[in-house]
């Protein structure tokens, strides 16, 4: 059991790193989602290998179901994986009060419903 947990750690880890690289190769993208969650570059930059870190990337992206979509069909993974691999990051209550906000009941399309995420960013040690 340890062994597939630390499994699907990595692969969280592999999709919130690939989110990053998503936004922070292109500027534009970049000053949208530095502007939307209010954190500096400096603060990205401190936060990006932290779990915190990369599940605020991936809260960033459930928030834009368009911008999700287009990560996904790039990076060559199914956008229902992100939502889990965001609660695979940082676990506990708060994923699932973001999945319970964010999806229809009975939703596993990984697709948002007309509900979308706050503007937050986790930041070192939330």
């Amino acid at each position: 059991m340890q062994r597939q947990e630390s499994g699907a750690r990595v692969d969280a880890e592999s999709i919130g790193l690939s989110a990053l690289v998503f936004l922070t190769e292109d500027g534009e993208r970049l000053g949208r989602f530095l502007a939307s969650t209010g954190i500096s570059p400096a603060e990205l930059k401190a936060t990006a290998g932290s779990p915190e870190g990369q599940a605020g990337v991936l809260d960033y992206l459930l928030s834009d179901e368009s911008l999700l979509m287009v990560f996904a069909a790039e990076a060559g993974i199914d956008p229902g994986a992100i939502a889990p691999a965001r609660e695979a990051l940082v676990g506990g209550g708060d994923a699932k009060r973001f999945a319970a906000e964010n999806y229809t009941s009975g939703n596993t399309s990984g697709r948002m419903s007309s509900k979308r995420a706050s503007k937050r960013w986790p930041g070192p040690g939330a």
